[in-house]
């Protein structure tokens, strides 16, 4: 994954115990997923996750020296009928806005555009918690599922982030979950300056990264924008509806 991954739009080289988490924390499973090996090498890999009759793709590459042989395609294929042959309904995944050679792939092999997806960055200088307080986490993912108008991606859904170190604040009128290094995971309010409100109370913990925010939440999206957050990636959500694979 590191080498595969070396050249990548956005850097990605964890260490070993934050890319074993983040694959338990989707649902990693090791019988939807698939490795291309050259000489007892792994050279590429689709590693894909399985959630009731949904799979998700959680990462795929193919080592430098080793592309242009249509690898990820099959590796891609081979996933795909594996999830046919499970009964799997819809399989999901994100590409990243300017990764143009990935969405052909994907596209080609039946996948379309759900949805935009973005990803900020936000300094809070003066973090305000006035308006709101520390809760548990399933009061404030009910608070948020009330609220929200739209479904988290795959990472950030309630289910990945069960058994994880989270803080949840809840505001009367709405709540954030934030993870490690002020990661929001979800976040809704029924007002803007709830919204704010939330943020300001996130921010306790420093900077800000809201991943996987839906283009199409305009109270959010104008709200980030108003505090000065960088919109630093944009992520097409992509979805393949089986069996419909060519």
């Amino acid at each position: 994954m590191l080498a595969a991954f070396s050249d990548y739009i956005v850097p990605l080289q964890p260490d070993a115990d934050t890319f074993k988490a983040a694959l338990s924390s989707r649902g990693f499973d090791p019988e939807a997923s698939f490795v291309a090996v050259d000489d007892d090498e792994v050279i590429g890999f689709w590693n894909v996750a399985t959630r009731n009759t949904k799979r998700y793709l959680i990462g795929s590459g193919t080592r430098i020296g080793h592309r242009g042989r249509g690898l990820a395609s099959r590796l891609g294929m081979a996933a795909i009928r594996a999830a046919e042959n499970a009964g799997i309904e819809n399989f999901w995944l994100e590409v990243i806005e300017g990764n143009a050679g990935a969405e052909r792939l994907y596209r080609k092999m039946g996948f379309d555009v759900t949805r935009k997806l973005d990803c900020y960055r936000l300094d809070h200088p003066s973090p305000d918690r006035s308006s709101c307080e520390l809760s548990d986490f399933g009061t404030v993912a009910k608070v948020i599922q009330r609220y929200s108008t739209w479904k988290p991606s795959w990472q950030n859904a309630t289910e990945s982030l069960c058994g994880a170190q989270l803080t949840p604040f809840l505001h009367e009128k709405g709540g954030v979950i934030i993870g490690a290094g002020g990661l929001v995971h979800q976040i809704a309010a029924s007002e803007p300056s709830a919204l704010e409100d939330l943020l300001a109370a996130a921010a306790t913990v420093g900077s800000l990264t809201l991943v996987n925010v839906d283009s199409a939440d305009n109270a959010l999206c104008s709200l980030m924008q108003r505090l000065g957050a960088h919109r630093f990636i944009v992520q097409s959500e992509m979805r393949l509806s089986l069996p419909n694979v060519s």
